[in-house]
């Protein structure tokens, strides 16, 4: 499977999350990266809901290459 078939397929897989789907992913991705409140997390989710790059970056990251919490 190359490259440009995984982000396809990241890509593909988040757009067809409804609206409140993508925001709760992009809570739990926010939440288990970085030490972030829930509240602070969904209003990122929120504001950033408009740039779905960002949520598929954070997802790529998530499977790809996880840098877990210290």
């Amino acid at each position: 499977m190359s490259e440009n078939s995984k982000i396809n397929n990241v890509t593909l897989f988040i757009n067809g999350l409804t609206y409140w789907q993508a925001i709760n992913l992009y809570i739990t991705l926010l939440q288990a990266k970085e030490d972030i409140s829930f509240a602070e997390a969904k209003s990122q989710a929120i504001l950033n809901y408009s740039e779905p790059e960002k949520l598929e970056s954070l997802l790529e990251e998530a499977i790809n290459s996880p840098n877990p919490k210290i």
